[in-house]
């Protein structure tokens, strides 16, 4: 039996046809198959860069206010489990102890601002930047005032006093974190407190040593 040639020609369109229109769908097929393969591993290192934490925090600490520090600083983090953080600022008056001693300094004794600064290193056994964490670090403050004395002449003395602390210190802290960014970070430290400090009166400055114990309110920024 002879073959039709317009059949023929037909069955051949056909299958020419169908053949471009398998490999527009297998095309079709892999590049939507390729489109959320990137779209997962885009996903996938977001997630897991968001689970590694942040890499640096930048904080300032409200609770030293009421000692007269005003300090902020940089926390810098190394790996999963360790960071160091260092800040510098300056020292006013020491309004608690003020207070507490109900001195009535400032009638006679003119404040000056001093330095402020410490480094700390921080281990985090849990998540890297977040949750619990160890800290040691020391820290350095310094009190400084003018006093004035009223000579018989009318004459005005002034003569300057200070008041230096070396502070090395422990503590543990905890981060809560507000949302992906904003943190406050809460700590408490013991250590020691070496004081040296010169008054009117004292030809030497009185050195003394004592127990610190100290508490952190941080409000911080992470990224």
């Amino acid at each position: 039996m002879e073959t039709n040639p317009a059949i023929y020609g037909k069955i051949k369109l056909n299958l020419f046809i169908f053949e471009l229109a398998l490999k527009a769908g297998i095309m079709r097929y892999l590049s939507i198959s390729v489109f959320f393969c990137v779209l997962m591993m885009g996903n996938a290192y977001a997630q897991d860069a968001k689970h590694h934490g942040p890499k640096h925090i930048v904080k300032i600490n409200l609770a030293p206010i009421f000692i007269g520090e005003i300090m902020p600083s940089y926390e810098y983090i190394i790996n999963d489990k360790i960071s160091m953080e260092a800040g510098i600022g300056f020292m006013t008056e020491n309004y608690l102890q003020q207070f507490i001693e109900q001195t009535n300094a400032g009638q006679t004794r003119q404040i000056k601002f001093g330095p402020s600064f410490f480094i700390a290193a921080r281990y985090y056994p849990y998540k890297k930047g977040e949750i619990i964490y160890c800290t040691g670090e020391i820290r350095y403050r310094n009190y400084k005032e003018v006093y004035q004395e009223t000579g018989s002449s009318g004459g005005i003395t002034e003569i300057d006093e200070y008041q230096q602390k070396v502070i090395p210190r422990m503590g543990i802290g905890y981060h809560l974190y507000l949302d992906d960014h904003f943190l406050i970070d809460f700590s408490t430290y013991l250590g020691l407190t070496f004081d040296k400090r010169l008054q009117f009166g004292y030809t030497d400055p009185i050195n003394k040593t004592g127990i610190h114990f100290g508490i952190g309110i941080k409000f911080a920024y992470a990224f």
